[in-house]
């Protein structure tokens, strides 16, 4: 007896399809066009000589064998995900996260004990870096980075960067008195020093001359900025999750009022062919509950 054989990314397509209810997010998991994934699923349909997938109004929908085939799929796709992961090691209990610079203290370590505490069935590995890295499992199992669109990668938003100006308590009083500071700078290249100070400015239609000494203080990242700020050396721009902590306890305050979408975001990434691993899958669930409001005004308080 012959028993026929399937495409696998015939089967992988549908999969992804499936799950997302989308041909565009599909096509984005598995890094090809909207157009290849069509054609999979035009081949798939072929194949087994059935009707998979209907359009319902602007929406994709299963017929009932397409949700039968994806109910085995995922089953089976996820006991070759765990054998695959047992034979190259990254089922190990460790998860190593690589985060950049300013996120790890400003925004994940606040919530660690949070994280370790629900989930004791894994160790949480942080390995923090200045530049974004190359998405590789030879870096790290999950990442946070502000280049989510990496083909074969599953991403997820965490925030939007809102920049606030800051100073030491001392600074703020002699600002408030009418004097002019310092401005700290991570826009150190020559052609634009500042130019995010600039945008504030003009955001804010208050001219940059009435609070800026025209002194720089250059720095290349946000931890050098916050602590430049937070012994008095000037007025800092950093993202309003590095400076919330020292505002709180008083060791910072706003130099003035109004914030500044930086234009970066920062998402949870992690290779779309492992998110099921049930490690990753428990990293990712709590990345989810973080997004709601008040797991941020908790710890913002």
């Amino acid at each position: 007896m012959t028993t026929k054989s399937y495409s696998i990314r015939a089967l992988q397509t549908f999969s992804a399809v499936s799950q997302h209810q989308s041909l565009t997010r599909a096509a984005r998991e598995l890094g090809v066009t909207q157009s290849a994934v069509s054609h999979q699923l035009s081949k798939l349909a072929s194949e087994v000589g059935e009707t998979l997938i209907v359009k319902s109004g602007r929406k994709l929908q299963l017929t009932e064998t397409g949700q039968r085939l994806a109910d085995a799929l995922r089953s089976a796709f996820g006991q070759i995900e765990e054998s695959v992961a047992q034979a190259i090691g990254s089922g190990r209990r460790t998860v190593r996260l690589a985060l950049c610079s300013s996120f790890a203290p400003g925004w994940m370590i606040p919530r660690l004990s949070d994280l370790l505490h629900k989930h004791a069935e894994f160790e949480l590995d942080l390995r923090m870096y200045a530049k974004d890295p190359a998405l590789t499992d030879q870096v790290a199992d999950a990442f946070i980075t502000t280049l989510p669109e990496e083909a074969g990668f599953w991403s997820l938003l965490l925030r939007r960067e809102e920049l606030v100006a800051v100073a030491a308590p001392e600074l703020v009083r002699r600002l408030e008195a009418g004097q002019k500071a310092p401005l700290i700078t991570t826009d150190t290249s020559p052609a634009t020093i500042g130019a995010r100070w600039h945008r504030l400015s003009e955001s804010l239609g208050l001219p940059i001359q009435s609070f800026h000494d025209g002194q720089w203080r250059l720095c290349s990242h946000h931890v050098l900025a916050y602590e430049l700020a937070r012994h008095g050396h000037g007025i800092a721009l950093l993202p309003d999750f590095v400076a919330r902590q020292a505002i709180a306890e008083g060791r910072l305050e706003h130099a003035l009022n109004g914030a500044l979408i930086s234009g970066k975001d920062y998402y949870l990434c992690v290779k779309s062919s492992r998110k099921n691993e049930p490690h990753l899958r428990a990293l990712i669930a709590w990345f989810e509950e973080q997004l709601h409001p008040a797991a941020d005004d908790i710890r913002g308080a």
